[in-house]
């Protein structure tokens, strides 16, 4: 017999039945949530629990249904959806769990399911040992989603849990998929599970995936989806769909927005598929940018064939089709399009038969990362996420000073702006192990992101915090905790300045969130592992040239932290290489850049996909790349030979296969932009052309043709500032001083005109135009000079 005794709460009597308990159990939930360090709180829960667990194992096991059956649904969904069965439950209350089970029957399984969360309880019986009447119950407390782990090595138990569970699961419902108590238990998987706690355990997520994969296939009946064959380009363009819930300021939209927003219209033709209308500045914008925004019929029929009539060559699901069970991943399900791809919205690989590749990137992934993934693996040149925040910027709407969050002046100052969930316990105790290490330094933290959730246990965690840090002999005053919804990361950004360090999260890191650190100039300090999720951040810092700010291990981590916490010179050094890196307009804030490496990773693979065929093509074990081709000297022989021959396509052609390896070459795209002119698509040449530029290295000719691509587009004065430009980088380009008397002539300056020819003589003596320009100056006669009536 158990040591534990289910005594009930000293302030009721002992119930007669279940729904007795109902109301109590409220209460002490309620109370729990409010005060969650309260150990006389805590304990009057557990007695609640422990007196309702005892009554339910006494049902009458003959009666399945009732008034009395509906009450302890009730008991366990209160339980469930209050985060206590979070926390680690004693020996003695598993042993309890297990008594109840092999003794009581059915009865006694729920109440040991009232006591045990199934993720701790490692001896739970196997879903076929469980009545199948009560399958849909036991498969929504197999896959209960935590609010949060609260111990130390939970989150990689849950892992464990979770995969060999969806394995029976997977074993019983393949051969019986068309059972009532089948189609009950993959409802309640559907409508229960969720994959984000899975993303904070180390690993390859695969397995998972793909057996998730296969449960929603049989939930929702999808059979074999009938084929869709490729079709050549042979000169078209291609025909692109994206397809977002909706298009809102959200983390999904701003990582997404880039990969379509500048694809060349004479190689693509985007179209945009939404579930939702939003109405915002945001939205408007990606309409804007493509040929088409329409919203999706409610019905996932009316999707599919609305999104099948659209004749698409690739669809590309750009919401997260990984987490919950969302409209945009039943229509992943089903095969709309010859390639269908999956971005770096979905955190892990998609599982999905249907998907065809995944999208990441070569600074993003580790070798063997293939093996991680059930589609075709197809890498970008560097970081995998790409960004535009500048479609919507917003001011911050207040100010923060150290002062009103009661941090001192002189204290060292640790940020994160890290979701909640990211902050797993280990992540909690190697902060407040640095917090130790560093007398004084206090951490600013703010974890409630309302892109992963609308309600947080703040109060649980900020105890759970307190412990972790009274642990490390650092007081809870040590800690400062931000609630607050802020309108923008403009917001955001405003309370990050604060700090002086920024830490990331470990195994799960951030992206989106390192960007708002990075443009502050804070040293952002990050855990690199083996997976896409724990390598994001180094991407964006090894483009940066920052890999000192790399750590691959604990120990690793916080050796970097030490260093910066001891030096404030190295911090303010650091602050202006960061700002330095971050205003040359990296990769991952180059929008240019980012549409035209995913659209020649489309390309590729679309071509590919043509060639062999949908099952070769999936089949094949390499990941997609771009051609690497040769740059410098020979890519400007080859294509200034093309562009004399007049064959602007071929030479337009061979600098896309460069910037599909190199998406922000300063070469590739000035040779880009003279294409463009010599094709009179003056727009997207000057497009190039600044792009070119806003790297800060680019040399005189690039500001030349930039000045030229200004004057055809009508902006006289941008033209002129270029020019400007391009003289003072070098003023033995004659080029730019025959452009300059073009202007001069333009404008009817005799001056500017006649020291350009004295230039032009030392410079091109030779020059049929310094001839020319010689005899145009000894004839010339400013325009305003000539009389009204003289011209012909």
């Amino acid at each position: 017999m158990s040591t534990v005794t289910a005594e009930p709460c000293s302030l009721f009597r002992p119930p007669a039945g279940p729904a007795e308990f109902l109301e109590p159990l409220k209460l002490g939930l309620a109370a729990s949530r409010e005060q969650p360090a309260d150990p006389a709180v805590t304990a009057e829960l557990r007695q609640t629990c422990h007196a309702a667990a005892a009554a339910i194992a006494e049902l009458d096991p003959g009666r399945k249904q009732g008034a009395e059956l509906d009450a302890v649904r009730a008991l366990l969904t209160a339980v469930a959806a209050s985060g206590v069965s979070d926390r680690p439950v004693s020996h003695e209350e598993i042993t309890l769990a297990g008594e109840f089970a092999g003794e009581k029957g059915w009865p006694g399984l729920l109440a040991a399911m009232l006591l045990a969360p199934a993720a701790q309880w490692t001896s739970a019986p196997a879903l076929a040992d469980v009545p199948r009447w009560l399958w849909a119950d036991y498969v929504s407390y197999l896959f209960h989603v935590p609010q949060g782990f609260c111990a130390v090595g939970q989150a990689e138990a849950y892992a464990a849990h979770g995969l060999r569970r969806l394995e029976e699961l997977v074993r019983i419902a393949e051969p019986a998929r068309g059972a009532t108590a089948v189609r009950a238990a993959l409802h309640a998987y559907a409508q229960t599970a969720n994959s984000i706690p899975l993303y904070f355990a180390p690993g390859s997520l695969r397995r998972h995936a793909e057996l998730r994969g296969r449960l929603l296939r049989l939930l929702f009946g999808v059979r074999e989806n009938p084929p869709l064959l490729p079709l050549p380009r042979d000169g078209r363009r291609l025909r692109v769909g994206f397809v977002n819930r909706h298009f809102s300021p959200q983390t999904e939209t701003y990582t997404t927005l880039p990969s379509f927003e500048r694809l060349d219209p004479e190689r693509f033709e985007v179209l945009l598929f939404a579930h939702h209308r939003t109405n915002t500045p945001l939205e408007d914008y990606c309409r804007q940018h493509a040929r088409s925004l329409q919203i999706l019929p409610k019905d996932l029929p009316g999707q599919l064939t609305t999104l099948r009539a659209a004749a698409l060559d690739v669809v590309v699901f750009g919401t997260n089709v990984t987490a919950v069970v969302n409209e945009v991943t039943q229509l992943a399900l089903h095969r709309v399009a010859p390639l269908q791809v999956v971005n770096n919205s979905s955190c892990i690989t998609s599982g999905l038969p249907e998907i065809d590749l995944y999208v990441s990137g070569t600074l993003t992934e580790s070798a063997g990362a293939a093996g991680h993934f059930s589609e075709r693996l197809a890498l970008l040149p560097g970081p995998a996420h790409a960004f535009n925040y500048d479609a919507d910027r917003q001011e911050p709407t207040q100010g923060f000073t150290r002062a009103a969050l009661g941090l001192p002046e002189d204290a060292l100052v640790f940020v994160s702006a890290a979701n909640y969930f990211k902050v797993i316990p280990e992540m909690r105790a190697t902060w407040a192990r640095q917090l130790a290490a560093v007398p004084g330094s206090r951490l600013l933290l703010h974890p409630f992101n309302p892109n992963w959730s609308s309600d947080y246990p703040v109060r649980r965690f900020r105890a759970e915090m307190e412990q972790v840090l009274a642990a490390q002999g650092v007081a809870a005053s040590r800690l400062v905790l931000s609630a607050a919804r802020f309108p923008s990361r403009a917001d955001v950004k405003a309370l990050l300045a604060l700090g002086d360090v920024y830490l990331d999260t470990f195994p799960f890191g951030g992206v989106n969130s390192l960007v708002d650190p990075l443009e502050l100039g804070l040293p952002v300090v990050v855990w690199e592992g083996d997976t896409m999720r724990s390598r994001m951040g180094a991407a964006l810092l090894r483009q940066l040239g920052l890999g000192e700010l790399i750590a691959t291990d604990e120990a690793g981590y916080a050796a970097i932290i030490g260093r910066l916490a001891a030096d404030d010179a190295a911090r303010a050094s650091l602050r202006a290489r960061i700002r330095e890196a971050m205003s040359a307009r990296p990769l991952f804030l180059d929008p240019l850049a980012a549409s035209d490496a995913f659209g020649e990773l489309l390309l590729t693979a679309h071509d590919e996909l043509v060639e062999k065929g949908p099952e070769a093509f999936r089949q094949t074990k390499q990941s997609i790349t771009p051609a690497q081709v040769a740059g410098g000297d020979g890519l400007g022989a080859t294509v200034g030979y093309l562009l004399e021959l007049g064959m602007t396509d071929e030479a337009a052609r061979q600098v896309q296969q460069q910037l599909a390896a190199d998406p922000a070459s300063v070469e590739a795209r000035h040779w880009m932009g003279r294409i463009l002119l010599a094709q009179n698509r003056v727009k997207r040449a000057g497009e190039y052309l600044l792009a070119a530029i806003q790297r800060g290295t680019a040399p005189a000719p690039v500001w030349r043709d930039l000045a030229v691509a200004l004057r055809r587009a009508g902006n006289r004065d941008g033209a002129t500032t270029a020019l400007e430009t391009a003289l003072r980088l070098d003023q033995s380009d004659a080029e730019a001083w025959f452009l300059l008397a073009e202007f001069a002539f333009e404008c009817g300056h005799r001056e500017i005109l006649l020291g350009v020819s004295q230039m032009a003589a030392r410079l091109a003596p030779g020059d049929p135009r310094t001839v020319r320009l010689a005899d145009v100056c000894a004839k010339f006669v400013p325009p305003a000079a000539v009389p009204a009536g003289a011209q012909s």
